[in-house]
């Protein structure tokens, strides 16, 4: 009886190790790694004179707190601040 308790709680820690190495690499919501995002990449990786790949006209007037057309840093700051930007979108 006591070798039945061993093997289960062994068995147990195992199957929990195991599902918490899967999540490791996810972000918290989606099925992309963090370091995949704008902000992840960071304002010098993700904006190239002043403007973003792949970014709507919706999202880019949201972005552009000034009506300028281009994309500062401390727009672009703002933006990741207030989770703006769609993380999983790994071309912008």
């Amino acid at each position: 009886m006591k070798t039945i308790s061993i093997l289960t709680a062994a068995l147990l820690l195992a199957g929990g190790a195991a599902v918490a190495q899967t999540n490791k690499d996810k972000a918290p919501g989606g099925n992309v790694p963090l370091a995949q995002g704008p902000c992840s990449k960071g304002f010098d990786n993700s904006v190239k004179d002043g403007r973003m790949a792949n970014l709507s006209p919706d999202m880019m007037k949201s972005v552009d707190k000034n009506g300028d057309g281009r994309i500062s840093k401390s727009e672009f700051d703002a933006a990741c601040a207030n989770r703006l930007f769609k993380e999983q979108d790994s071309k912008s």
